[in-house]
């Protein structure tokens, strides 16, 4: 289970995310101009039943997670409230209704834990770009027994041109030398 709010936005994004990659294909099938509207949402609503189980999955998190949005969106469209006509309002109304809409599924997600397979987002402390963090760096200057960034860089993905990556390696290098030292005495 997911202990913040905070994380299961975050894991909620990221399999949104991974759903609309799923599901673009099919949707621009249908309505190649515009597969992200509520009304396309809806139509794709209508035939989760014949849906593929990975499809189905998909569509309910889209369903779920991004539908609302959009239909508020276009909601406040319709009273003439968009970014263009009136930035400021549109900003506020939108914020409000994201709170009330998280309070709201992360209140259903406490209650029933196993309603949505949710995975925690890693933390890519290291570097974003290769996916590194602190834990998996440390980990393979262990278990290879690196002793120079140019040792280490080539098994976890990246090389000299990453300045996140050069960084944040050599930085967990030099603490693993001190910790070696330090056991050594």
């Amino acid at each position: 289970m997911l202990r913040s709010q905070r994380k299961f936005i975050e894991a909620v994004i990221e399999e949104v995310r991974d759903a609309k990659d799923v599901l673009l294909p099919a949707l621009a099938i249908d309505d190649p101009e515009a597969p992200w509207t509520a009304a396309s949402l809806e139509r794709l609503r209508a035939q989760l039943d014949t849906l593929d189980p990975l499809i189905r999955e998909a569509a309910e998190m889209v369903l779920t997670f991004e539908l609302p949005f959009i239909v508020e969106e276009e909601r406040l469209a319709a009273e003439g409230v968009t970014l263009a006509a009136d930035m400021g309002r549109f900003e506020l109304a939108m914020v409000e209704f994201e709170r009330a809409f998280w309070d709201a599924r992360y209140a259903e997600y406490e209650a029933d834990p196993g309603r949505w397979h949710l995975r925690e987002v890693p933390t890519y402390d290291v570097c974003e770009q290769h996916r590194l963090d602190s834990d998996r760096v440390r980990r393979a200057i262990r278990d290879h027994g690196a002793t120079s960034f140019e040792d280490v860089a080539p098994m976890l993905g990246t090389g000299p041109t990453c300045a996140a990556c050069k960084t944040g390696i050599t930085r967990l290098l030099i603490q693993e030398v001190r910790r070696q030292k330090a056991q050594a005495n």
